[in-house]
């Protein structure tokens, strides 16, 4: 019997593929029952004027007063928003920045409005500097911080690859680029999908050292329960969270065994609870780990709507290209949301 708990604790989920149930359970099938909304929202996603400021846009975009009396030097001509909107087209059309500048000279020039555009060099060094965070379009989010409701958040990261480096790579790493390097993208949201931390870092970077800084400050103090694979997992990490009152839904490691150490509180009550279960899976069930796939979902879904790769080179600049795809993520998600039901 402790033979075959132990055989079922640590089974890799390759297993099943190897050697499957002769009574496999059947995937539960699902349809989307708001065709006609969440048709409206795709469209709502080409629609160019609904990533723009409402009202007049000039006063948004531009700083008519390039000194102010009382502050030394020139103030930046171009605001934050201008460069924000610019950074966004660039990321969804995939298209190169002089393109985008030449994009933008022709809206203005349609608009007949006078709008200068800056260099494509300019905004190189623009995009590297561009103090961004990640912001909400969901109103029912909204609702739920005003209100002070509890939230959850889901943790993962993946893999992007950016634009094939030669010089600069080989001074770098001391050898010659014959694949695309790669960096990771570190992404937390809520189970309704909305994007609350973004951050791009080497690929050498262990996903719980980026953990922490996923939490806004505003979600901070309203979070109920994270949820990650166990690659986050560290005793000292989920104790952190549990003396906070947060529940670590992180799954540990087959080989774990109860500490029975006042900082191991959280490790041991799980260990105990998974071995009087027989199955890990128990732990699943009891803290819905279960949902933790809809953050796999967001990351199909980046990759086949936005793009599976990085378009600029500096890390500086892609810290801030991840901030741009959360923000439209959510942007789309504040047009609309497709809802499934079961069928049968």
């Amino acid at each position: 019997m402790v033979s075959d708990v132990l055989w079922f604790l640590t089974m890799p989920y390759k297993e099943k593929l190897k050697n499957p149930s002769p009574k496999p359970r059947k995937k539960s099938k699902y349809k989307v029952s708001n065709w006609a909304e969440y048709n409206k929202s795709l469209k709502k996603r080409g629609e160019v004027s609904l990533y723009f400021p409402p009202g007049e846009i000039k006063p948004h975009f531009i700083n008519e007063t390039s000194y102010i009396k009382g502050i030394s030097g020139q103030q930046s001509t171009y605001k934050q928003p201008y460069i924000e909107i610019i950074y966004t087209f660039y990321r969804l059309f995939n298209w190169g920045i002089r393109q985008m500048t030449g994009f933008f000279e022709d809206l203005w020039r349609t608009k007949n409005v006078d709008i200068p555009v800056p260099s494509f060099g300019h905004l190189s060094d623009l995009f590297s500097s561009l103090p961004l965070k990640v912001r909400q379009f969901c109103k029912n989010l909204a609702r739920r911080i005003d209100k002070g409701e509890s939230i959850s958040l889901i943790f993962d990261s993946t893999g992007l690859r950016f634009g094939k480096a030669s010089h600069w790579y080989q001074t770098k790493y001391g050898k010659p680029s014959h694949q695309k390097p790669w960096r990771k993208m570190h992404l937390s949201m809520d189970p309704q999908m909305n994007v609350h931390g973004v951050d791009i870092t080497q690929t050498e970077v262990a996903d719980s050292d980026v953990m922490e800084d996923l939490i806004p400050d505003e979600i901070a103090v309203l979070l109920e329960k994270l949820i990650a694979d166990g690659g986050y997992y560290s005793k000292a990490l989920v104790e952190n969270f549990y003396n906070k009152g947060i529940i670590p839904a992180i799954p540990p490691p087959s080989h774990a065994v109860v500490q029975g150490k006042d900082n191991t509180k959280w490790h041991d009550k799980i260990i105990k609870y998974i071995k009087d279960k027989g199955t890990v899976y128990a732990f699943h069930k009891k803290y819905g780990y279960g949902i933790r796939s809809r953050i796999e979902a967001q990351f199909s879904r980046i990759k086949r709507c936005i793009g599976s790769s990085l378009k600029t080179q500096r890390i500086e600049s892609q810290k801030r290209e991840g901030i741009i795809i959360g923000n439209i993520i959510n942007k789309w998600n504040s047009f609309g949301q497709c809802v499934c039901v079961k069928r049968g």
